[in-house]
């Protein structure tokens, strides 16, 4: 066997390097020392930590100022346009975010709407349609 520090041989049963006194590969450890314990981590705390605020989402987004919405309200105004501007600013990819919610809303707000008419215009007709077909209006003497 040979000394890790120094080099030299040293017997096989050596505890210690004869020449430099280096404890070899093969000494064991006096009775009287504590086994090693593995460092004890700290204990994770029990909420997340605070994450850096990024404004590049907010930069990317500014709000819209009254021109923007005034120029928005006057092309609502024509017909075909508005409907077609509305699809595309609701569900275009490059488009402000506070105009796209606005759009989104718009057309669920256009959508609830027309259901509210059709079911209106239902009702309405069905009663015009019972008052037409009474059987009072529809008597021969009526007519003389």
């Amino acid at each position: 066997m040979f000394c890790e520090n120094c080099g030299n041989k040293i017997p096989d049963e050596a505890k210690f390097c004869p020449i430099c006194g280096a404890t070899t590969g093969s000494a064991q450890q006096p009775s009287y020392a504590a086994p090693e314990q593995p460092p004890v981590r700290p204990a994770a705390p029990a909420y997340a930590p605070q994450q850096p605020v990024s404004y590049a989402a907010q930069q990317a987004n500014p709000p819209l100022s009254v021109g923007q919405y005034l120029g928005m309200y006057l092309l609502m105004c024509v017909p075909i346009l508005n409907i077609v501007l509305l699809f595309m600013w609701a569900f275009g990819g490059s488009v402000n975010l506070n105009k796209k919610n606005y759009a989104r809303a718009v057309l669920i707000l256009f959508a609830v709407s027309v259901v509210i008419w059709i079911i209106f215009g239902g009702i309405f007709i069905g009663a015009m349609s019972n008052l037409m077909n009474d059987s009072y209006y529809s008597s021969s003497s009526w007519y003389y």
